[in-house]
């Protein structure tokens, strides 16, 4: 009875079970580790943000925010007169821009010109604009040097014009109100 041997254990085919077990275990606790992480960086962060909501500040009006960039225009040492010039119009364009809501500050100095021809301004102020940046443009692409005091002028000069075109804005302003109270009283009097 020698010649008869036992039977062989069997042979696993694919994955051992408990292999797949471990596996499956160290990838959901890894799952559950980044998940825990985020969550506790979620939290984290909420908690660092500030209870009470903090507004932006509301944007300058365009007259504040022109004569602001002018003050520290001419706080400012002119060491370069084309980057002064070009920071002159640029405050101008950008007045001009927001008070009739155009885009001159894209635009280059002859749009800027025949933009301002077509807005409600005075013709006085549009020739005076007109010539001014006439005047800066040499300085400006050129590289032409002013006259010793020329750039304090215009800065004054541009000063000047913002503050007129404001105060003749402020005007229609008054006048279109008075003539729109003046349309109220009427149509209440003809009402009976």
């Amino acid at each position: 009875m020698q010649d008869i041997h036992d039977i062989r254990p069997p042979i696993q085919v694919g994955f051992d079970p408990m292999l797949i077990k471990i596996v499956l275990t160290v990838l959901g606790s890894i799952i559950l580790l980044v998940l825990l992480f985020f969550l506790i960086k979620k939290y984290l962060k909420k908690r660092k943000q500030p209870k009470g909501l903090k507004y932006l500040p509301a944007p300058m009006a365009p007259y504040e925010a022109a004569i602001k960039e002018l003050e520290l225009l001419s706080q400012s040492r002119i060491l370069d007169p084309r980057l002064f010039y070009f920071d002159l119009t640029a405050v101008l364009k950008k007045y001009i821009g927001r008070s009739y809501e155009i885009n001159a500050v894209e635009m280059t100095s002859q749009e800027f010109i025949k933009g301002i021809n077509r807005l409600n301004l005075d013709k006085v102020v549009k020739k005076d604009i007109a010539g001014f940046h006439e005047r800066s443009d040499p300085i400006r692409y050129a590289g032409i040097v002013p006259e010793k005091d020329r750039a304090k002028e215009d800065l004054l000069f541009i000063k000047e014009k913002i503050h007129q075109i404001e105060k003749d804005q402020r005007r229609l302003k008054n006048r279109e109100k008075l003539k729109d109270q003046i349309k109220l009283k009427e149509k209440e009097e003809e009402s009976p």
